[in-house]
Parts: C-alpha cells; structure tokens; sequence
C-alpha cells in the first residue's frame, strides 16, 4: 500500500513521466575543427509541420527563439532572399556584436537553407539547415550548421568555453522552440526558462 501511494504521489508531481510525454533534452552536439565551428540539433516535437515551420520562418521575430538578437530583417537583392541578424554573445566579460546575413533557399515545410555572405557578415564563410520531417503526433527538427568566424577570438576563451556557450545558446533555442510549438496561441506563448522543456523529446 505504502509503494502504491508513493507511485501515486510521483505521477501527481510528474516525477514519473508517460513516453508520450518524456522530458528527455533534445540531442545537441557543437565541435570545433580549426577555426570552423560545427552545431547539430535533433529533437521532436508535439506539434504539427506546419506549426514549426510558421515558427521558424518569422524572421521578424527570430528574438522569441534567440534572446540574444537585437535585429532581425529580410533583404530582398539581386534576385535573393537575405536575412540579416544582429546579435550579441558575450562569454566570460567578452561581448562579440555580430552580423550574420544568409541568402535563403527554402523548401516549403519542409527544409530551410542558408549561406553565409562573408562581405555582409561577421564570418568568413558559414552555411546551415533546417530540416523538418512530419511523423505520428508530431515534427522531427533536426538543424545542422557551420561557422568559421572572421572577428578575432582571444585565446583565453578557448576552444571549450565557446563549445559550451553554443550549447548553452542552443538548448535555449531548443526549449523556446517547443514552447511557441506547443502554446494554444505562438503569438502569446510564455518564453522562459522552464517553459519550452515539455514536450520536447530527443530524436
């Protein structure tokens, strides 16, 4: 009787989860390989293709899904279609402003590709996806990028200590990407920290 209430009690306070509601991390992985930096993300996510892609497609609001933009506008130029982005990262007491403009090529709900335009940005070279593949219940998302920098980086950072901040960077991505995905209105979906780790299970 005792392990019966103990069990009960776990449930209530979601302690044991459901596998249609498993809080297992999405699967990231950022390496570095010389000056390029390499960032995967997999995770699936309770919510329809068509929802995650309007998501990731509101270039006007790429904010919701990376606190760290201060800017974000499409450029319409000799034939493409650029995004531009304004960030700021700091790590440790170092802050990078960074510009990153990508020409788009998209494949509607399914695939969104971007190149990097080193004349227009803050790296020399870079290019990422979007994959989205829909399965029963739900989307598969997995993103894959390249970056080689072209701002100076000082040595005492290190290697690992951008590792990490990329990481940290795209876990936050991550958690507010299922939580816009999973709010009954996007437009007024809670972002925080907790809030976009339901639902949320790796691929």
């Amino acid at each position: 009787m005792r392990a019966h209430h103990i069990l009960e009690t776990m449930m209530i306070f979601g302690l044991l989860a459901t596998p249609a509601a498993a809080l297992t991390p999405p699967k990231i992985m950022v390496s570095v390989s010389g000056d390029s930096y390499h960032m995967s993300l997999k995770l699936t996510l309770k919510a329809p293709l068509k929802r995650v892609w309007n998501i990731l497609t509101d270039y006007a609001r790429i904010k919701r899904l990376n606190p760290n933009v201060s800017q974000s506008k499409l450029i319409y130029r000799d034939g493409q279609t650029l995004l531009r982005i304004r960030t700021k990262s700091c790590v440790l007491f170092i802050c990078f402003p960074i510009t990153q403009t990508e020409s788009l090529t998209t494949s509607p709900f399914t695939e969104i590709q971007g190149v990097v335009i080193p004349r227009l940005s803050s790296f020399r070279s870079g290019v990422s996806r979007w994959r989205l593949y829909p399965i029963k219940g739900g989307t598969r998302v997995d993103f894959d990028a390249v970056r080689v920098p072209a701002f100076y980086v000082p040595p005492v950072l290190g290697s690992w200590i951008i590792i990490r901040k990329l990481t940290a960077e795209m876990r936050e991505t991550a958690k507010r990407l299922t939580a816009l995905a999973i709010a009954k209105s996007p437009h007024k979906a809670k972002i925080g920290q907790r809030a976009g780790a339901r639902n949320a299970t790796a691929s």
